[in-house]
Order: structure tokens, then C-alpha cells, then sequence
């Protein structure tokens, strides 16, 4: 499987970019936390799988992939360690993130997919108009990355030049989301998960907390994003 592989000018830049001016955080920006669902930020923070995808707007009369009515133009490879660079540059640094809405048309060119188990949440980057979109239950929300956007031109130059043809993950029967280990080494990383979970973790729940937060508004399409 391919994985993705930062040159080291970029590299370099993303970190930059990520870790400067005090930007390390504990925790997830408050004006990012209080715009998603807790569950689209844990597929975020602690994702077992990041998946890479060049998109666009489709096309009236467009019949081939798609992913959050977005057309697939391609595939940009398995993103590693490196994850942690995005959602520390992202997600956890409140410099990165103007609350104002953006005054342009957003349009995604890359999309980062956050597997954790088989549910997902996706994250589109924009360059021109520089944002960070997350996509996840049908809602959307677009944060206006404006203060970043030089680093941003470089992560979608980057997988730009990462992309290779997609193929069906479906069609090559390689959707198989039945949580079952079938060698060693998953039996490996099933068994560390199970010694890493505390027993009867049903019991030690706390109680639930009213969540105050706004709820995101329902995405209706690419095309109602344009000139916030």
C-alpha cells in the first residue's frame, strides 16, 4: 500500500509551521471543539488509519467516484506518523484558525480520510480560498484558515504531486470492515489493544454531559459555500 512521503523541504515548513510561537496545545482548539460533534474529533485525535484523496467538484452529469459529492480525481496515498503534524498544526493551535468566515469560494482539493474502526471523518483542505472543511455525518463545518495558508499551499502541492490513479477499494474486494484478525500481526495489534483498555469500561463511564454546543448546520453541497 502506498504511504505518503513529505519531501524534506516540506517537511521541514509543516513543522515549522505546526510547533512555532508556542503553538503546542494539550487540547483541541475551543473554537474547533465547540463546532464539531465529539465523535468527528475522536475519529480525528485517534485515528487508526489516515487515508489520502485528490477531489473536486464534479460535474453536471458526473457518474464516476465520488466522496462527500465531491469527485475523486485520485488517490495520494496512506499518511503515517506525519498525521500528527496535521492535527497539531490544524487542530490544536488557535492561531491557525480565524473565526470569522471566509469572504471566498471554497474549493477542496484534498481530502484527508480519519478511519477509526469503520467510521470516519473527513477533513478537505482548500488552498485557494484557505480553509480546513470537516465532513462527518452529513454535517460539514469550514474553518477559514487564512493564517496558514502558505503551509496549506505546500500540503496541496504536496499530495498534488503524490497522486496516482484511484482504483475501487470495493471492486478489488479490499472492503472488508468484519473486525477479524486473519494473521499473526493483527493478532499482535488486537491483543495490545485489549491489555491497553481498562476491564469493564462499561461501569467506569461518567455521567453524560449536556452538550451546549451548537449543532452543525446540514451540508447541502459544495456549491453553498461560496462567499461567506
Amino acid at each position: 500500500m502506498k504511504r505518503f512521503s513529505l519531501p524534506l523541504s516540506a517537511l521541514a515548513l509543516m513543522c515549522t509551521f505546526s510547533f512555532s510561537l508556542h503553538a503546542q496545545t494539550t487540547n483541541v482548539t475551543p473554537y474547533i471543539a465547540k463546532n464539531l460533534s465529539q465523535t468527528a474529533l475522536n475519529n480525528i485525535l485517534n485515528a487508526e488509519r489516515v487515508f489520502c484523496y485528490n477531489v473536486s467538484k464534479a460535474p453536471s452529469g458526473y457518474t464516476g467516484y465520488t466522496l462527500d459529492q465531491l469527485a475523486i480525481t485520485g488517490y495520494c496515498g496512506q499518511i503515517g506518523e506525519e498525521k500528527d503534524i496535521f492535527v497539531e498544526g490544524f487542530f490544536k493551535t488557535p492561531s491557525s484558525i480565524l473565526e470569522t468566515k471566509a469572504s471566498c469560494q471554497i474549493e477542496p482539493k484534498i481530502m484527508f480520510r480519519f478511519i477509526r474502526g469503520i467510521d470516519s471523518t473527513d477533513v478537505l483542505f482548500s488552498d485557494t480560498c484557505p480553509s480546513v472543511t470537516v465532513f462527518y455525518g452529513g454535517t460539514m463545518k469550514a474553518f477559514n484558515a487564512e493564517p496558514v495558508k502558505k503551509p496549506l499551499e505546500t500540503i496541496v502541492n504536496v499530495f498534488e504531486n503524490q497522486k496516482t490513479d484511484f482504483v475501487s477499494p470495493a471492486l478489488l474486494n479490499q472492503l472488508m470492515p468484519t473486525g477479524i484478525a486473519v494473521n499473526e500481526e493483527q493478532q499482535t495489534l488486537v491483543n495490545q489493544q485489549k491489555a491497553a483498555q481498562p476491564k469493564r469500561n462499561w461501569a467506569q463511564q461518567n455521567e453524560p454531559v449536556q452538550n451546549n454546543n451548537p449543532e452543525p448546520k446540514k451540508f447541502q453541497g459544495w456549491n453553498k459555500l461560496g462567499k461567506k
